[in-house]
């Protein structure tokens, strides 16, 4: 017996050991598995920390557990991961291991992130399974014969969020805080699952319209499965949103592609409080405590196919009848709240026999009335529209019906009367006798003012009147703060905006005697440093996305703005809103002593939006400038030393980055920078200068009239060679500099012999005296030598390298030979001196002879042309003696022809004459400039 004992014993210890270290003898194994089999068939790159195996953790279970996966999209979906999670837990009953049925008792995931994205084109970033180019078509034999099969009992996910964004709808929704659990028998064809699920919170967007947000959820709901016919059925089910309780009955079935649905929902013993609940916080206060009453009746279907070319038809029925609220302690309500809304597209949305008929929509507020019906038909293709919106809504009256804000304030009036009844179409060809529309919406002294705000806003006056063409903004008053604005203007196509979302155009003038910037940016644009200056925080910004359906031009003109520490006056000029770009129109300003026009585009419409243009700068301050935009001083860093005033016309083209800042990398264009005179001083790369060539008055300079061009290029700012005064010496300098200002720069100077080492010009001009007392001459050798340098490095660290040492040395070498050379020039000057005397007075006997020459040449052209004028006088007069002597009309025919003979002969004989004078004349001028050439050649004989 002890002898058994002791082998159970052993047995028992062996078989714990094994229990606990099977799973690490195998865990490498498990965790290439995984790899191996994500890589040979997900398009996607899955990614985990580890992988661990248990017996004892859920004994005799098997439970394998995944930590830290992702799994992450790559081509269209580069870097977007599909799927995080911090666990997935898997348990398996590990006898079911042995058999033909792999158990699953749970799968849990905890605190998953799922990010679901479907693009304009289909692509959905879910879509990662790599295509089996091995597969073959498996028998029904073939997968009985198998013999393999799953068996799932629950699954859970705990604490997920869940982004669905698809373009193709287009639709997104965003979950956070969802508990989903959910058990069945998986491995039987037809079975229930029950799940319960509860969210904390969800968005929904849908075609720019956002339908829920910050909505809690709970639903439970039981589903028949029926995997054989692909067919799902509600069963027991109960969804409350917020308090709006919701419940579906019917199935949807899946046999094909297609996807058959027959639902419908409604909602059970809803009042309008739940209703109510579904309103959105930032539009209404907290509900609690709210006085309701009022019978809701809300349902409606979907019934149908949905496919690539087909939706499902559906229905929705809503009303209000009867409806009141009041808050509490507030002593007026909304009275007689009334909604009757069907919306009828139960053929389907695509044969566009929709219709929506708001039949009613009423309610009053503290006696206010609020009215509006609507009916449209056949909104996808010719939208036929009657609408009629009446309200009129005292302010004041609002706080005694909805709390306000502790601090907040709201006065004045409005009024609305508006009516449009006709077709689209009849718009969009400018038929406006087949619409009946007008009325108007006025503001009238209204006021805003909130502890939260920093400013009131007043609307003195506002007045919007309907046609069927437009909409015109006749008057618009209004004091925001310390700013006032007046409009004028008009919309077009609204309409066909806001049905088939057409362009929309509108043109505005807008005025303003001074406009604060600042008031608008919050506290935190006054706390902080300046976002021009230079030590902003661009972490705040971000790109600016614009509307692509409208085309707005707006006319400005502001007499004086505040933006930050600037002072802008008298800015104008034209924006237009044109397809996600803004364009600019010659819109000036006054500011930091100067002035600026700018003209070009900004397009948002790229992932990093596009800049292009023109800048023409004015008498600008350089040191306002640079304190003011950080972009100055790091384009151009010598602008912090400088004082003075500047000129510049720049082009700039480029992309921005996510925080509106250039992507130096693409910036193109460039310009020219003028000076009239500027103070140069403390600027390092200057005193490197002056250090090297041991000129220390080069580090502080006043240079007057600099004209340069620059141009961007491969992320650099190129300056072309310019030429300035150092000092008196000649410098011309080119080259480029970095955006992380890393110099490349050359410089060519010519340097007095004065300033250099040695004494050197005293020793040459000493000897040459000598030279010129005894020729009588006035010469006198270089007194320049010329030096090039090269400044690298960067602007707080400069290096100048170049060849001064060896100019100054070959200087002192070269300087008898110079000598030389001068004196011989010397000599040879006073020979030439007397031969160009010669020759100049020859020229001026030879201008002489063809001068008198060709005056004659012009009296005998002249005489002979009055000669010969006066003959031809003669004869063209006897001529019209022949023609007037005629005495009937075939005389008259005959005398005209012999007189227009006489005239013709005549002209011929007067130009005969001229020419031959002509003739003469020019052999007399050749004649003299022969005499002429023959004279200089004399004097130019050595």
């Amino acid at each position: 017996m002890k002898k058994f004992l002791k082998v159970a014993g052993i047995l028992v210890l062996v078989l714990l050991v094994a229990i606990v270290a099977l799973p690490f003898a195998f865990k490498g194994k498990i965790k290439q598995a995984i790899t191996d089999a994500a890589n040979d068939n997900l398009t996607a790159v899955m990614a985990f920390d580890d992988v661990s195996l248990s017996l004892i953790r859920s004994f005799p279970n098997l439970t394998v557990s995944v930590e830290q996966l992702s799994i992450t999209g790559t081509g269209d979906f580069e870097g977007v991961p599909l799927v995080k999670a911090d666990e997935i837990i898997a348990t398996v009953d590990v006898w079911s291991l042995l058999g033909d049925t792999i158990a699953l008792r749970e799968i849990r995931m905890e605190r998953p992130t799922i990010d679901v994205r479907v693009l304009a084109d289909g692509k959905a970033n879910y879509d990662i399974a790599k295509a089996d180019t091995t597969a073959v078509e498996e028998t029904p034999e073939a997968e009985a014969s198998s013999g393999f099969a799953m068996k799932l009992k629950a699954y859970s996910l705990n604490n997920a969020s869940i982004v669905y964004d698809d373009a193709t709808f287009p639709m997104r929704m965003e979950i956070e805080g969802m508990n989903h659990s959910g058990s069945g028998d998986f491995t039987l064809d037809v079975f229930t699952l029950s799940t319960a699920t509860q969210i904390e919170r969800i968005d929904v967007v849908y075609d720019g319209i956002r339908y829920l947000r910050d909505a809690r959820a709970d639903l439970q709901a039981d589903l028949e499965i029926d995997n054989a016919q692909a067919k799902y059925t509600f069963k027991d089910n109960a969804l409350v949103v917020n308090r709006f309780p919701l419940k579906a009955d019917g199935w949807v079935a899946m046999p094909t592609d297609d996807i058959d649905m027959d639902i419908s929902f409604s909602s059970a013993g809803s009042d309008l409080v739940t209703l109510l609940s579904l309103v959105p916080a930032e539009f209404a206060q907290d509900l609690s405590g709210v006085s309701a009453t009022g019978k809701v009746d809300f349902n409606g279907f979907v019934r149908g196919t949905y496919n690539e070319t087909t939706m499902p038809g559906f229905a929705i029925n809503l009303n209000v009848d009867n409806g009141r609220f009041n808050y509490p302690d507030l002593p007026e309500s909304v009275e007689n709240i009334a909604i009757d809304l069907r919306v009828d597209a139960s053929k389907g949305i695509d044969n566009d026999a929709m219709t929506i008929d708001l039949d009613k929509f009423y309610m009053e507020i503290a006696k206010n009335p609020i009215a509006v019906e609507l009916h449209v038909k056949n909104p996808y293709t010719d939208p036929m529209v009657d609408c009629d919106v009446k309200a009129k809504v005292d302010f004041d009256k609002l706080k005694e019906v909805v709390p306000l804000e502790e601090g907040d304030q709201l006065t004045g009036s409005l009024i609305a009367d508006a009516r449009f009844k006709g077709r689209v179409s009849a718009l969009d060809e400018e038929r406006y006798d087949d619409v009946e529309a007008g009325g108007e919406l006025i503001l009238l002294d209204t006021r805003f003012a909130s502890d939260s705000l920093p400013y009131t806003a007043d609307v003195s006056a506002m007045y919007l009147k309907f046609s069927p063409a437009f909409a015109e903004l006749t008057q618009f008053e209004a004091q925001v703060g310390e700013t006032d604005l007046s409009a004028q203007g008009r919309i077009d196509n609204i309409v066909q905006y806001a049905l088939r979302d057409e362009l929309l155009t509108g043109n505005f003038q807008v005025r303003s005697k001074y406009l604060n910037i600042n008031a608008f940016m919050g506290e935190s644009s006054a706390d902080s440093t300046s976002t021009t200056g230079a030590a902003a925080d661009s972490s705040a910004l971000s790109v600016i996305r614009l509307p692509e359906n409208v085309d707005f031009t707006l006319g400005a003109r502001f007499d004086k703005m505040l933006y930050d520490d600037l002072t802008i006056s008298n800015a104008s000029g034209t924006i237009v809103l044109r397809d996600g770009r803004a364009l600019l129109d010659k819109l000036g300003m006054e500011l930091l002593g100067g002035s600026i026009v700018m003209d070009g585009s900004y397009d948002s419409k790229p992932e990093q939006p596009l800049i292009d243009m023109e800048f023409a700068m004015k008498n600008m301050d350089i040191q306002q400038t640079v304190n003011s935009f950080y972009t100055i001083e790091k384009m151009a860093p010598i602008a912090k030393s400088t004082t003075g005033k500047f000129t510049t016309t720049m082009s700039l083209k480029g992309e921005l980055d996510s925080e509106m800042m250039p992507v130096e990398s693409t910036l193109s264009g460039g310009g020219r920078l003028q000076t009239a005179q500027v103070h140069i001083e403390k600027f390092e790369p200057l005193n490197k200068l002056a250090s090297e060539l041991g000129i220390e008055r080069l580090a502080k300079q006043t240079i007057n009239d600099l004209n340069l061009s620059y141009r961007f290029e491969n992320g650099r700012i190129v300056v072309d060679p310019f030429t300035v005064k150092l000092e008196g010496i000649e410098t011309t300098i080119d080259g480029s500099m970095s955006f992380s200002q890393a110099l490349d720069y050359n410089v060519k100077m010519t340097v007095p012999l004065s300033l250099l080492p040695g004494n050197i010009e005293n020793q040459a001009s000493a000897l040459l005296q000598v030279i010129n007392d005894k020729l009588g001459s006035n010469v006198s050798i270089g007194t320049k030598i010329p030096v090039v340098l090269k400044i690298t490095g960067t602007v707080d660290a400069p290096v100048v390298n170049g060849n001064f040492g060896d100019a100054v040395q070959r200087q002192k070498e070269d300087l008898k030979e110079q000598i030389k050379e001068t004196v011989k020039e010397a000599v040879e000057e006073k020979l030439d001196e007397a031969r160009e005397e010669a020759i100049a007075k020859a020229r001026a006997e030879a201008d002489k002879i063809i001068a008198d020459a060709q005056k004659q040449a012009n009296n005998l052209v002249a005489e002979a042309t009055k000669a010969a004028d006066n003959v031809r006088n003669q004869a063209y007069a006897e001529a019209q003696k022949v023609e007037d002597s005629a005495k009937n009309p075939l005389e008259r025919a005959a005398k005209r022809a012999a007189a227009d003979k006489l005239r013709q002969e005549a002209d011929k004989a007067r130009q005969k004459a001229i020419d031959q004078a002509q003739k003469q004349a020019d052999k007399a001028v050749n004649d003299a400039k022969t005499r002429a050439d023959a004279v200089i050649q004399a004097a130019e004989k050595p």
